[in-house]
This record gives C-alpha cells, structure tokens and sequence, in this order.
C-alpha cells in the first residue's frame, strides 16, 4: 500500500465518520491528481491479467470511489452548514470550496430576496450581484438586550462569545459576524442554540 493511498484512506475515514469539515493535508488535492495520474499511466502499461496488473486496478478503482465520495462528503456538509447557519472552520476548507462557500452564500441570498419579493406580490428578480463583487461582511448590531421581532420574524436571543468565529449565515439568511471572543450580539434563536450547543458562545440573561 503506497503513502498516498494511506493518506486517502484516512482523509476519507474521518470525512464520513465525522459532523463538521475535517482539514486536509497541505497540498492534498494536488498530490491526489498526480497519484491518479500515476495509476492511470500504470493501469495502461501494464498486463491487466497478472497479479500485479490486477491489483493496480483494484487500487485505481478504490482510489477513484474514495475521492468521489471525499468530495461529496465534503459539498454535503458545506451546503448543509449554510442552509443551516452553522459555522465552519475556514482552515478546513481548500482555496476552491470558501470561493464555493462565497457563491452559495449569494445565490441562497438572492433566492431568498425573489420569494420576499413574491410574498409580497411583487414580480421576483432573481438576480445576485456577480461573485466578483461579493457583498461585504460586516459584523451584526450588538444591542445589550434581546431585540423584540415583529410578528412573522426570526426570535433573536443575546449571547456572549467565548472563542473567535468567522461570518456566518443565520437562518433567516443574513450574514451575522465575524466575531471576537467576548463579543455580544443578537442572533436568531436556532443559531443562538447551534453555537451554545458547541460551546462557541453562552446566553446573555436579559430582562423582559
């Protein structure tokens, strides 16, 4: 069993294994094309009905499955933390996927303008701002007190960080953060919960 393929092998047992987006080695991805590149040039060359050439197929099509699923596993958690307004390390995650991480955040944004735009019977303009030019992350107001919603609007609860974390997307699809440890802010309830669930941040006790 060649190094590359251990390192495979264990990158895709804590990516299905694990919740959140588990980091890769430097240079992963590009080390993976010239394994499979290798593989290939031996698949062609060699007598597929010896042992040899028989195993270096079976490597191929392991390493092939692994690689698909890797990255499946990997776009799976990554569209669910969006949707959900979970965050992610950025560490965790290759030059491609915070550019993929960008585009979801303004597509998501954008479909959700259009389905305001019709509830409240306009024509819906499903239009997002070129990824180019994405919108600014800036952080969220950070009142001392629990802000009161209008009927039809996301609860918001007061918490306290108590590590640093980067911008996140709330459920009701607005960009919240990035926050320093010790920040206060308000964020709607289920991401108020998601981050104390960790230990990200804790509730600030407010008056009524």
């Amino acid at each position: 069993m060649t190094e590359e393929y251990k390192i495979l092998y264990e990158s895709w047992r804590r990516e299905k294994q694990r919740q959140d987006v588990q980091p890769l080695p430097e240079g992963f991805f590009s080390a993976m094309a010239v394994y499979v590149n290798q593989l290939r040039e031996q698949s062609r060359t060699v007598d597929k009905t010896t042992v040899k050439g028989k195993l270096i197929e079976k490597e191929k099509d392991y390493v092939d499955k692994m690689l698909q699923d890797l990255n499946r596993f990997r776009l799976h958690k990554l569209v669910s933390a969006e949707l959900n307004g979970a965050p992610i390390e950025p560490l965790n995650l290759t030059a491609e996927e915070k550019h993929l991480q960008v585009e979801l955040r303004r597509l998501i944004a954008a479909h959700v303008q259009g389905v305001k735009q019709i509830i409240q019977g306009r024509e819906p303009k499903f239009v997002a701002s070129p990824i180019d030019n994405p919108p600014q992350v800036t952080p969220y107001p950070q009142p001392p007190y629990t802000q009161h919603t209008e009927k039809g609007e996301e609860a918001l609860k007061v918490v306290r960080f108590t590590q640093p974390l980067p911008a996140i997307m709330g459920v009701d699809m607005k960009t919240y953060g990035p926050f320093r440890a010790e920040d206060v802010a308000s964020l709607p309830a289920q991401n108020a919960d998601n981050l104390i669930r960790k230990g990200i941040a804790k509730l600030v006790e407010t008056a009524p």
